[in-house]
């Protein structure tokens, strides 16, 4: 595989895997001053760690908060300060007086989402759609303020492409008759935004973030994933016996620290070049891609570490893709569910599909470097394997990121 420029890509696992420990944050991000909603989501969280481990080389970020400012703690140090606003609202709400306070902003970043499968689509469309809408307007107004172009991130999801098959590019997708309401707000965020963008020549990096896990290091996480939910005996009753999936289907997730690195490696990256390869809309995969497991070596090295049997591991059903959509289309519209089952048997899309997300663009915009992971890691932060940290709780979950 070669980056966008025809490089070879580097693969990296956080700043610790470079030879000799830490070396250096992203090339180009410190000083850059970032405005970022969602920061009390998975990924949010994630990009907070990520610029605590980047140290003096982090950006420094503005907080989008809604209803009232947080305790210092909440965010930590990369935070210098906060900001009232709502993303359902125009300009995300921000007045005057606040943006003349803000001053320079170099990137306006969207990390916010409403994540519950089974929320109505007036729910999922106000915050992953309009939410998304009034972000670049937001970048608009304040390239017009500051006379100079301000580049906006959209955080997207892998998942928009439903139950694709194959190779998901990093391009537009097609319309689907067999996408969720989650799946079809983000696929219709991502074509106004990048319609938009074309025509307004502003920088836009749609940013398509694959399953999200805790961190890589401490496990901690704001919620487990519903591959968790699907094998852990906390829900015995609830647990899958059997897991029907596509062979060859692969999990494709990152710790939320590494999706932080990654983010500021597009950006500082970015900034090298005034951002041009953003003008005018880009989709880019922030996922593992060719290197996510298996979805079956996932499982049978659970079954080989799970010692204190924490975990029940259902026997895996190959079915075709056609049998896949009818199992998934059976059990998410026409089945009244709780939240929590409804949202568990939606997470089987995402884990269950025979497919890879390709990464080039993402490599070539970040100057060759790509996310890698191993699986052991994978299956430490997700099935909680080394200790057993308590998630951290929050007070905007509807709007915290897939994991």
């Amino acid at each position: 595989m070669t980056g966008a420029d025809g490089a070879r890509p580097q693969y990296g696992n956080g700043w610790s895997s470079y030879p000799g420990g830490r070396q250096a944050g992203p090339p180009g991000t410190r000083g850059l001053r970032i405005l970022v909603a969602g920061l009390t989501g998975q990924v949010g969280q994630g990009l907070l760690e990520a610029c605590a481990d980047a140290g003096e080389d982090a950006p420094e970020v503005i907080a989008l908060v809604r209803r009232r400012p947080r305790a210092p703690q909440v965010f930590g140090p990369a935070v210098t300060r906060q900001v009232v606003g709502d993303v359902c609202r125009a300009g995300w709400g921000i007045g005057d007086a606040d943006l003349d306070a803000l001053g320079r902003i170099d990137a306006v970043i969207d990390l916010a989402g409403a994540t519950d499968w089974t929320a109505s689509h007036a729910t999922l469309d106000r915050v992953n759609v309009l939410g998304a809408s009034h972000g670049l307007e937001l970048a608009g107004l304040l390239s017009e303020r500051l006379g100079a172009a301000v580049p906006y991130l959209y955080a997207s999801s892998v998942f928009v492409a439903g139950l694709t098959e194959g190779v998901v590019t990093e391009d537009l997708l097609t319309p689907e008759a067999d996408r969720t309401p989650y799946e079809l707000s983000k696929w219709t965020a991502e074509r106004a935004l990048v319609t938009r963008a074309r025509r307004s020549g502003q920088p836009l990096l749609v940013a398509r973030i694959g399953g999200v896990v805790g961190n890589s290091r401490t496990g901690r996480t704001t919620r487990r994933s519903s591959l968790y939910q699907l094998v852990s005996r906390r829900d015995e009753d609830k647990a899958l016996r059997v897991l029907p999936a596509q062979r060859g289907a692969r999990v494709d997730t990152l710790p939320r620290d590494v999706i932080g690195e990654s983010l500021l490696r597009v950006l500082g990256h970015g900034r090298t070049t005034d951002f041009a390869a953003w003008r005018a809309g880009v989709v880019a995969q922030v996922a593992a891609g060719e290197r996510a497991p298996t979805l079956a070596a996932i499982l049978a090295q659970l079954e080989s570490v799970d010692e204190g049997s924490r975990y029940h591991v259902p026997r895996l059903v190959p079915v075709s893709h056609r049998t896949l959509g009818t199992v998934t289309r059976a059990g998410t519209r026409y089945v009244r569910w709780s939240r929590q089952a409804g949202n568990r048997l939606h997470g089987l899309r995402y884990t269950s599909v025979n497919r890879i997300f390709e990464r080039n663009r993402f490599a070539g915009l970040t100057g060759g470097w790509l996310p890698a992971v191993p699986l052991e890691t994978v299956l430490r932060v997700t099935f909680d394997l080394a200790e057993r940290p308590v998630a951290a709780p929050t007070a905007e979950l509807p709007l915290g990121r897939f994991q």
